[in-house]
């Protein structure tokens, strides 16, 4: 039987977890806490093996505003659609299951949506990297506060938050019911965060961006020898795809500022997949690793982003040139150097701040 809680609440919160023992007590706490009380929090527990069942019993047993459904696996997207099938709130949160709210953040957040009748808010975004040694390095991602009235001033002024990656994943913002519900007219455009999001973001003509509601977004922190990961480049490819049909659904393909952004967005993580085959822990052969980097340098996506944004190759620091040549050898190199200096500098990069 499902537990229902006296009244329709205003904001429903949506938490999907698999195995989230570790941080899901500071996830759920976060949002309890909030001094803005018209809500219910839905977690979905999502097949986990560990504590994360009896967390959510505690919580539900502990706050009449705590709800708690389960799915026999652990697809996080299964989740949240399980949790979303139950929410009643007008607005919808969704939140990571190693996240936090900062304090006043739904007040902030709530306040803007009901202001300015938005569809979606975005807030402002700290990523936080914890160290082996118990010390934090964070990085914010803010705009000043803002809103667009209409389709066309959304699309233009979409072009940072698609280049960092803000509107690459659903956690932290807040929609309207009506917008997730059209969701279920685009059965192909959930299956991971970024279809997600293009799914979210094609119809919408109101959306404020809301400065000082902070957003937490916990990363692991990046051991010395990442994992390899096999499938990073073709998800890569897919985002861009996602993206790039985005662009053309909202007439915006061939307006080259526009697209600057998508092209600049798939070359940083090209860089990553590049960096990930040359300086990540794996049992491939040197002739295999050499022939994946080939892939991605000779890739569509790869030559079309590279033409794109060569007149300002210069932030792309030292792995630029390398892939304009195709050069597999010089990228092995470029990415070895990077790893090296990215790791020296962390340290001194605890209080980075990125305004967009």
């Amino acid at each position: 039987m499902v537990r229902r809680a006296p009244k329709r609440p205003c904001v429903s919160v949506v938490l999907a977890a698999h195995n989230a023992g570790e941080h899901l007590t500071r996830a759920i706490e976060s949002v309890l806490n909030q001094d803005y009380e018209d809500l219910e929090l839905v977690v979905a527990n999502c097949a986990s093996s560990d504590r994360t069942a009896s967390v959510c019993e505690r919580f539900v047993d502990r706050d009449i505003r705590v709800e708690a459904v389960s799915v026999d696996n652990n697809s996080m997207s299964c989740g949240r659609a399980a949790a979303c099938s139950v929410a009643r709130g007008r607005y919808l949160l969704f939140v990571g299951q190693d996240d936090w709210l900062g304090a006043g953040f739904l007040d902030a957040m709530v306040a803007a949506a009901r202001e300015h009748d938005a569809q979606m808010v975005i807030p402002e975004f700290s990523v936080d990297t914890e160290q082996a040694d118990g010390s934090r390095v964070f990085a914010t991602l803010s705009h000043e506060s803002c809103f667009w009235d209409g389709a066309e001033a959304f699309h233009q002024g979409a072009a940072p938050f698609v280049e960092n990656g803000v509107l690459a994943f659903a956690a932290g913002k807040l929609f309207t019911r009506e917008c997730i519900e059209a969701m279920a007219e685009l059965p192909d455009m959930c299956h991971n965060e970024v279809s997600f999001m293009t799914g979210c973001v094609r119809d919408l003509a109101r959306v404020a961006v809301v400065e000082g509601a902070r957003y937490h977004l916990l990363q692991p922190s990046t051991p010395a020898h990442a994992a390899f990961d096999p499938g990073m480049f073709a998800r890569c490819q897919e985002d861009y795809r996602r993206l790039r049909d985005l662009y053309e659904y909202w007439g915006l393909l061939d307006d080259v500022a526009a697209m600057s952004a998508v092209h600049r967005r798939y070359l940083r993580e090209l860089i990553r997949c590049i960096e990930n085959v040359c300086a990540s822990s794996n049992r491939l052969s040197a002739a295999e690793r050499r022939d994946r980097v080939q892939d991605m340098l000779d890739a569509a996506p790869t030559r079309e982003a590279i033409e794109a944004v060569k007149e300002s190759s210069h932030e792309f620091g030292i792995m630029y040139a390398p892939i304009a040549r195709r050069s597999v050898m010089a990228c092995f190199m470029g990415a070895r150097i990077q790893d090296i200096v990215g790791r020296a500098l962390l340290p001194f990069v605890s209080c980075a701040e990125a305004r967009l």
